[in-house]
């Protein structure tokens, strides 16, 4: 049997990696996002009578990149938790 201790440990570990991973996912959607609509704007700002639709195209593709961070992040957030939980029961399985 596991004790307190050690599943809050354990789930402190899965915490701390998800709020890693939840950063780094954060950091790739406004990388992607921020390229799509400083490249749209920028493009197209400088026209005399601006497109709307291309304008509504970059913010689409913003609003892509936020998702793909999204969801890269909530993967590395499911690997932690499959490989601590893992790890746990290898290590108690391994006890005498």
């Amino acid at each position: 049997m596991v004790s307190w201790g050690f599943a809050f440990k354990k789930g402190f570990i899965i915490f701390l990696w998800s709020i890693v991973w939840i950063i780094i996912g954060t950091i790739i959607g406004a990388v992607i996002g921020g390229a799509a609509l400083f490249g749209t704007l920028l493009s197209e700002m400088t026209k005399p009578t601006p497109n709307f639709g291309v304008i509504m195209a970059g913010f689409g593709l913003a609003m892509v990149g936020f998702a793909i961070g999204g969801i890269i992040s909530t993967i590395l957030v499911y690997a932690t938790i499959l490989k601590i939980t893992m790890e746990s029961t290898l290590e108690e399985a391994k006890k005498p």
